[in-house]
């Protein structure tokens, strides 16, 4: 069994003096921390609304218990899922988006209880207002620091770590030693198994025909109490693998095939089934069919309400355009929207020129076609405003990556990696890149790509929040209007 099974990686054994969590646990603690801080919000904003509205503190119990029922809705999807368990804190830590879309899950089930038990007079708007804004935040604050709370417990050997067995041949078990080493990881590799039978050529030997170095390995992973088994062999060794598994199946284990080299840069591969055919699902549309609906009726509605709240801006901006330079108030040009469809966008005229074809020059710094009335349209960013027409007819979003020119699309797609990739989604009016100051001529290609790495960003990121709070930087941040020549 020795020379089968390296026990060469289990550390030294905590010191039994010392307090160390399970990961059950610290589950449980996080649990119940996010749970008191959210009844803490409610009867702090509780006191706090009523005693500056009212000159009174209010029902104590009326706000604990709001905070519980608020509590108990708030966690309850999270334990379904499973949320809690520490590798998923730390590996797959929750969005702003979800921390937000499950929030606004937990107050429409407020007022549904309400309604239903007839006791919505016994609410304060003012109160649950205060707590919806205090307890998002406090909730985002909580996210920050239980991951650095568990890295720094990680760190320090505080709490249990899954004990790991890696398999494989010999060859593999040695590239990976480093590799693995849990490090910041929930994960403590305790042993390494080098089977004998992976070493030769796939199809040249068979598990069965080996069955003494897999009952050691299986043997090992038994007195060592090992919670997982990791197996890295080259996929094609189908048979091999199966027998692999159904020796360690045995044991109470979670059982894993190592796929670094295949799924490794994708970080929402899953296993899907297409009828009785099983696949590994590598990536996703960008958006689901929810998300989809979710971004299109904001922009539909927000598209429709400022074009009727901006008509006498678009009057007056038409007016001036006629008035300073000869030529039409509107410029349409090719640009290239979702799936590389092409459409044309609508901008007001600030240059003298109105190029689309194959050559297009950027506007640059002190441009000499840039008329009198477009330096301060393009400015305040003023000539962006038609394209709430391009929103509302679908080819466009209020936020996601800005589209280019068709012919400098097809220059830069030609440069830089996953260029195309930018337009999985809609193109926006505003987006992530733009209010992080990415804006105006990109004369290089690290300009270029720059912008595209943080379209990328947002659009594996996304969320109704996300898009909300880069319409508000658009409007609030100076980086915004950077660039603007």
């Amino acid at each position: 069994m020795s020379d089968i099974v390296d026990k060469g990686f289990e550390r030294a054994g905590l010191n039994p003096m010392r307090l160390v969590l399970g990961g059950l646990a610290f589950s449980v603690l996080v649990v119940t921390l996010e749970s008191v801080a959210i009844v803490c919000a409610s009867i702090v904003t509780g006191i706090t609304y009523h005693t500056w509205v009212y000159d009174t503190s209010g029902d104590f119990h009326h706000y604990l218990s709001v905070g519980g029922i608020t509590a108990l809705l708030y966690t309850l999807p999270f334990l379904l899922r499973d949320d809690y368990r520490v590798h998923k804190l730390l590996e797959e830590p929750r969005s702003i988006g979800r921390v937000f879309l499950v929030w606004n899950y937990v107050f429409f089930c407020l007022a549904l209880i309400g309604f239903v038990t007839k006791t919505t007079e016994a609410f304060s708007r003012g109160s649950l207002l205060l707590f919806y804004a205090f307890g998002l935040v406090t909730l985002m604050l909580m996210g920050t620091l239980t991951r650095r709370g568990l890295r720094a417990l990680l760190n320090a050997d505080r709490i249990e770590r899954r004990r790991i067995m890696i398999v494989g041949s010999g060859t593999e078990v040695n590239r990976i030693k480093d590799e693995a080493r849990a490090g910041n990881a929930d994960i403590r590799i305790a042993a390494a198994a080098a089977l004998p039978f992976l070493d030769t050529a796939a199809g040249s030997a068979s598990a069965e025909g080996h069955s003494d170095s897999l009952r050691a390995a299986v043997a090992s992973a038994r007195a060592l109490h090992i919670d997982d088994v990791v197996i890295f062999t080259d996929w094609s060794r189908a048979n091999e693998i199966k027998a692999i598994v159904s020796a360690f199946q045995d044991l109470p284990v979670g059982i894993h095939v190592g796929a670094s080299n295949i799924i490794g840069p994708f970080t929402d591969a899953r296993i899907s089934r297409f009828a009785s055919m099983p696949a590994v699902s590598l990536t996703a549309p960008p958006l689901g069919l929810l998300q989809m609906f979710m971004k299109r009726a904001l922009d539909t509605l927000a598209a429709g309400l400022a074009l009727l709240l901006l008509s006498p801006v678009f009057l007056l901006t038409a007016a001036l355009i006629k008035a300073t330079s000869p030529g039409p108030v509107f410029f349409r040009q090719r640009r290239r929207g979702y799936n590389h469809r092409e459409f044309r966008i609508w901008k007001f005229r600030t240059m003298t020129t109105m190029e689309d074809g194959n050559r297009i020059e950027q506007a640059r710094e002190n441009d000499e076609r840039v008329t009198w009335i477009g330096h301060y349209l393009r400015r305040m960013s003023i000539d962006e405003l038609p394209q709430l027409f391009n929103v509302l007819a679908g080819e466009m979003s209020l936020v996601g990556p800005r589209p280019h020119a068709v012919a400098h699309d097809q220059i830069f797609e030609q440069r830089i990696a996953a260029y195309a990739r930018r337009l999985n989604v809609r193109p926006g009016i505003t987006g992530w890149a733009q209010v992080n100051g990415c804006r105006g001529a990109t004369a290089t290609d690290e300009a270029m790509r720059r912008r595209v790495d943080h379209d990328l960003y947002y659009i594996d990121n996304w969320s109704i929040a996300l898009d909300l709070y880069i319409i508000a930087l658009t409007v609030l941040s100076p980086k915004t209007f950077r660039n603007a020549h």
